[in-house]
């Protein structure tokens, strides 16, 4: 209960102090993680996590879930017919490029770790999580576009993370069958389907017909998600694509859907993914303290910039995006709680020196993703702004 306690008091100290934190981009992520580091550890640390126990690991698994089940939300059909080139680009071409390039620098880089853990750990770092830089996709001062993209990439990426990580646990464990994980993805895609199509008609007809009210429609949301990653789970299916399912299907279902139907979930999702930095913060002491070869340090640094920058420039070759966005959209996928959960569930069934190895990569990437991505949020915005402005000077006026 002192753990929930401290979790409170930060996160009161934080929505205090929010709009000042965010003008340095401290974000909840790292304010949860910081706290996390630093109630944790030490030889007599103020918080006890017991990290491996069944209470965390539901706590982790639900909040995935409800991030999964967002983030599908978020993402409108019309607008990707309209200007859904460059993330579907982005998915389709820079996704795997990212996993196969990153497999390519782990296979040196992780000595030991063996191809289905080089692949495991590519696959895991692929996911990205917007989380971190939010002040940074809410700052006018960048292309609408691009932020958007961003958005949805970063909600879009982990469906495709998910279950590619199970396929390749599936290779790595002998004492799993291929043909059961594919049975889990099939059970999970005809579960979000039936709770995502199935919840959002009734809700909408409820709207329409004045059976429902505003508040219940946010808790019914919310209900739909939970719904969804339980009946996956239930089913013996995989409850996170189940939830990412249900959700495009309730926003395909409900394309004119209140974006404020959708704040309760939201919400609670941000409250639980505060939690779960917390529990973060508490792996990072620990992790470096148990000295941490060189050659991970090396494949974090690439993880976050080369291995996704080169995929996703090559992926918008001949696009009208312009250079400058191109790059910056490749830097601009920050590693975080997508990428810690299917860690998790990596090392659930992994064991000896290939957990060793999926542990440390996956705290080094997500601890250099907070800081090199989270706290130079606000510089970017203003170095991209004044970049604009100089731009646009040099041009000068235009004629007719």
């Amino acid at each position: 209960m002192l753990a929930v306690l401290m979790l409170g008091l930060v996160l009161v100290i934080w929505a205090v102090l929010a709009r000042p934190a965010q003008r340095y981009s401290v974000t909840v992520p790292i304010a949860m993680a910081a706290a996390g580091l630093i109630l944790t550890n030490g030889s007599n640390p103020l918080v006890n996590i017991e990290v491996t126990g069944p209470i965390v690991r539901h706590l982790i698994e639900i909040t995935l879930a409800l991030v999964l089940f967002t983030d599908a939300t978020e993402i409108s059909v019309q607008w990707l017919r309209e200007t859904g080139r460059v993330p579907m680009r982005m998915l389709f071409i820079a996704f795997p490029l990212t996993v196969l390039l990153g497999f390519a620098a782990g296979v040196p880089l992780l000595p030991g770790a063996g191809w289905w853990v080089c692949a495991i750990c590519a696959a895991v770092l692929a996911a990205t999580d917007s989380t971190p830089i939010l002040p940074l996709l809410h700052d006018r001062r960048l292309p609408s576009g691009m932020r958007h993209t961003i958005t949805v990439v970063s909600g879009l990426d982990d469906g495709l993370a998910a279950p590619l990580v199970l396929l390749l646990l599936a290779g790595a464990v002998a004492s799993t069958d291929l043909e059961s994980v594919l049975l889990e993805l099939l059970i999970a895609l005809v579960a979000g389907l039936i709770v995502g199509f199935g919840g959002a008609r009734m809700l909408s007809m409820a709207r329409e017909r004045g059976w429902s009210t505003p508040e219940a429609d946010r808790v019914g949301l919310l209900a739909l998600a939970i719904t969804a990653f339980a009946m996956g789970e239930v089913l013996h299916g995989n409850g996170f694509v189940a939830a990412f399912v249900a959700g495009l299907a309730a926003r395909a279902t409900a394309p004119h859907m209140p974006h404020a139907a959708l704040q309760t979930v939201s919400d609670t999702a941000m409250v639980l993914s505060a939690a779960v930095w917390f529990v973060f913060g508490s792996l990072v002491v620990p992790a470096f303290m148990d000295g941490l070869d060189w050659r991970v340090f090396v494949y974090a640094f690439l993880s976050l910039t080369l291995i996704r920058m080169v995929p996703v420039a090559l992926s918008l070759l001949g696009s009208h995006v312009p250079w400058r966005e191109r790059w910056a959209l490749g830097f601009w996928g920050p590693r975080g709680l997508d990428s810690m959960v299917l860690g998790i569930i990596a090392l659930e069934q992994l064991s000896g020196l290939d957990a060793d190895w999926v542990a440390d990569v996956v705290v080094v990437v997500i601890s250099l993703s907070i800081l090199i991505h989270g706290l130079s949020a606000r510089y970017f915005a203003w170095w991209w702004d004044r970049r604009s402005r100089a731009l646009a000077a040099s041009a000068g006026p235009s004629t007719h």
